[in-house]
């Protein structure tokens, strides 16, 4: 952990975390109302926990596309500690770069089967398939299948809907799409607060941590 390069706002620009913030807030927003709309823990809310359901849900979504058009069209980002920015779709690549560690070598040291950090190129191969798999997989079953309930697009998801078992059967692949979620989401917080904690101060304020060598010299 201590000889891992310090973020820069280069390698983490601030479109990318205003994004990743809203991904974030509308996330938490989908996931309360859906409990809510679900199984109600509390009376007299339907109406504004389904409103903001969906607010939340075409925030979710737009979000989403635009932050893969960025990931292609945007200004880019930097390497690990890096300066200078490339496209940053490159980074998801689920392609082995050269000095790369495959990915069994990331998964050996998440299970504490190897002591030392894999070498990866700014993100580990569980993150992208992570990424690839909520981009093009979770969301977009997500927003089927919510539109298959919501009451103003059922009627125009209704043959989708029948092939797939019913109302009933797609509130549940609705409801297990959002465990999916949560639990993606709890293994990427415990990952980032046991690896890269000083990372949260870039995610969360946009400010880079002082690198250990600075630190040092600044006290002698």
């Amino acid at each position: 952990m201590a000889g891992r390069i310090p973020p820069t706002r280069e390698e983490h620009p601030l479109p990318a975390i205003i994004m990743h913030g809203v991904h974030l807030t509308s996330l938490i927003l989908l996931v309360f109302t859906g409990f809510y709309i679900n199984s109600p823990f509390f009376g007299g809310a339907m109406g504004y926990m389904i409103t903001i359901h969906q607010i939340a849900m075409w925030t979710f979504v737009l979000t989403t596309v635009t932050r893969l058009y960025w990931a292609f069209f945007g200004a880019g980002s930097a390497p690990p500690g890096g300066r200078v920015k490339g496209p940053d779709y490159k980074w998801f690549s689920p392609l082995r770069r050269t000095g790369e560690s495959k990915p069994r070598e990331t998964i050996k040291y998440y299970l504490f089967l190897r002591d030392t950090y894999p070498s990866v190129y700014k993100f580990n191969p569980l993150q992208k398939y992570t990424y690839l798999l909520w981009a093009f997989i979770l969301i977009p079953l997500s927003f089927l299948t919510g539109l298959a309930l919501w009451a103003p697009t059922r009627g125009l998801f209704a043959p989708m809907t029948n092939v797939l078992g019913g109302l009933a059967a797609m509130r549940t692949y609705h409801y297990l799409i959002m465990w999916a979620f949560i639990i993606t989401v709890g293994v990427h917080i415990y990952l980032t607060m046991a690896e890269v904690l000083r990372e949260w101060r870039m995610m969360f304020a946009w400010r880079e941590p002082k690198a250990p060598e600075s630190r040092a010299s600044s006290q002698g």
